[in-house]
């Protein structure tokens, strides 16, 4: 009798509810169900959620998960058949849905959409070498400077100024050119200097100094407008000894320059920089002198605007190249889709504006993906089993392979987070010339960040005759990261008597946010929250440095 009573107890609150499952750790109850656990069975179960509560009254079960939401099979809606000439298509777009083999408003509206904005992000991609060339010179008006004046350093570039990892061992100086008024002339004195001439594209169109075609000496350097047809001076004529012509494919173009400095005293590399001019050819008989600009103790931005602004610059700096160059007429046309037309205004609607403002984001945020986990990176890998990169992922400094064909991943990621290419770049000039290797990683592939501090060891007898340097650099700037302790973010050999030398010959330096004990001066403070990487440079490598029979660690961090 006492058996019978529980059993008609147990019939009566439902047992017969109970769905039979295969019992796992992540139990997936459907719409209605709720997940128990009886006092008998360790296995959760699903059951109606009324019989649940009931269990739970009676002691015998533990409610332990909520209400399912997840259709069963029989509770998914039947999709109905779609009436003759009807279609749709799932994209990442979106739902298509085709009308009689017709874009319904709706879906032609979506794919109009981000066709657009598609076609922004690759010209953003495309015009950046441009957009960049021009963005070094992008608040030189707030010093009175104009396109044809010289921007320089009387001292050593600073975190002040933001421009594409910059170096902190030379003086600078840097002009922007426009050959609308014709031929222009750029005269470089004899001396201790290394620059070189960049069409905007900020491809080569020759080196000068110490690694150009005058060696160093005294020279003039003739610059020719695109289709330029006019009458050549006769001392540029044949190019004597130090007189140089040279073909710029367009408009406007950048002259910069490095003057290596003795420190501390660097009145004469100063005044090496002052001996440099540009005129227009027709001054060739009365030239004048160039304005001169210092920039030392500004705080500017030399760079490029990133996402608000950028279509508004690309804009400017395009209307100003009123030749177009073949490689350049799919690019200029896609302009013409998003509603860039250089030489006429630019006025998008609101709808237009927002889907630039976010292709923009995107294409920044893609172009920063590129530059600090390159796709291509493998073979510019410069030693064995170390992620220090070569800078300059190319073996041609206008990006083209052996076929003529445009290096996308190298040039995207080199436009990223630099400026301007030059020859002594990709050449292998013993004793002469620059080069620089770059890492963003730790020893354990990790990236690196200023939260944590790190490890380098230099080892002893550098590769370069005249200097070396590290620099440090924010991730999301590309500049000389600011902390508020160093207006110089790097170790310099120029530092030399201030440094910690090991008893190999060695230095072991750190980054990090707290300086070791001791090594403050082989320390640079890193940003808590913010990525940073570093370039090291090798002025006038040596022998070593190519055949890599010197070679950099890792960077290790420390626990």
């Amino acid at each position: 009798m006492k058996y019978s009573s529980v059993f008609v107890l147990i019939f009566s609150i439902g047992v017969f509810s109970v769905i039979p499952f295969s019992y796992s750790e992540e139990l997936v109850c459907p719409s209605g169900k709720v997940e128990v656990v009886r006092v008998t069975n360790p296995n959760s179960i699903c059951i109606d959620q009324g019989t649940a509560l009931r269990w739970n009254q009676l002691g015998i079960a533990e409610i332990v998960g909520e209400v399912g939401v997840t259709p069963t099979e029989e509770e998914k809606p039947i999709e109905k058949e779609s009436p003759l000439g009807i279609e749709t298509i799932e994209t990442r777009s979106g739902t298509i849905t085709i009308d009689h083999d017709y874009l319904t408003p709706e879906s032609a509206q979506l794919l109009s959409d981000e066709l657009f904005f598609q076609r922004a992000v690759q010209v953003y991609h495309l015009a950046l070498p441009a957009v960049g060339g021009a963005g070094i010179f992008y608040e030189q008006d707030k010093v009175g400077a104009t396109a044809g004046d010289i921007l320089y350093w009387s001292d050593f570039m600073n975190s002040d100024i933001e421009l594409l990892t910059g170096n902190t061992s030379v003086l600078y100086y840097m002009t922007l050119q426009d050959l609308s008024d014709g031929p222009i002339i750029v005269h470089v004195p004899a001396g201790n200097l290394q620059g070189h001439i960049d069409n905007i594209y900020q491809q080569v169109i020759t080196d000068y100094g110490i690694v150009g075609p005058n060696e160093g000496n005294e020279a003039s350097f003739l610059i020719l407008p695109p289709n330029f047809d006019g009458e050549i001076p006769p001392n540029f004529d044949g190019e004597t000894e130090n007189h140089f012509v040279e073909q710029s494919d367009t408009m406007q173009f950048l002259a910069m320059g490095r003057a290596f400095v003795n420190a501390p005293d660097m009145a004469a590399a100063e005044e090496l920089i002052k001996k440099v001019n540009v005129y227009n050819l027709s001054e060739i008989d009365n030239s004048p002198q160039a304005q001169f600009f210092d920039m030392s103790g500004e705080s500017l931005k030399l760079s490029h605007p990133q996402t608000d602004g950028f279509w508004e610059f690309l804009h400017e700096v395009y209307s100003k190249e009123t030749v177009v160059r073949p490689e350049d007429k799919n690019l200029v046309g896609l302009m013409h889709t998003i509603g860039i037309v250089p030489g006429e205004p630019f006025e998008p609607d609101e709808h237009s504006k927002e889907i630039l403002d976010k292709a923009a984001v995107v294409a920044d945020l893609m172009a920063r993906n590129i530059a600090y986990d390159s796709p291509v990176k493998e073979p510019f890998l410069y030693w064995p089993d170390k992620n220090w990169e070569l800078a300059f992922m190319t073996k041609n400094p206008r990006f083209e392979d052996e076929r003529g064909v445009t290096q996308i991943e190298p040039r995207m990621s080199f436009m990223y987070q630099a400026i301007t290419t030059a020859d002594a770049m990709v050449l292998e000039l013993v004793g002469k010339g620059s080069k620089y290797v770059g890492t963003y990683r730790d020893a354990d592939e990790n990236f690196l960040i200023g939260s944590n501090t790190y490890h380098l060891n230099i080892p002893a007898d550098v590769p370069a005759l005249n200097f070396l340097s590290i620099v440090v650099y924010d991730a999301e700037t590309r500049s000389m990261i600011k902390n508020d302790v160093q207006p110089l973010p790097a170790i310099r050999s120029l530092d030399s008597d201030k440094l910690i030398q090991n008893e190999d010959g060695s230095y072991d330096v750190y980054f990090g946010p707290e300086a070791p004990e001791g090594y403050e001066n082989n320390w640079v403070k890193t940003n808590e929250g913010d990525g940073f990487f570093v370039f090291m440079r090798f002025y006038s490598p040596t022998e070593a440095y190519y055949d890599k029979s010197w070679q950099l660690p890792m960077v290790e961090k420390l626990e």
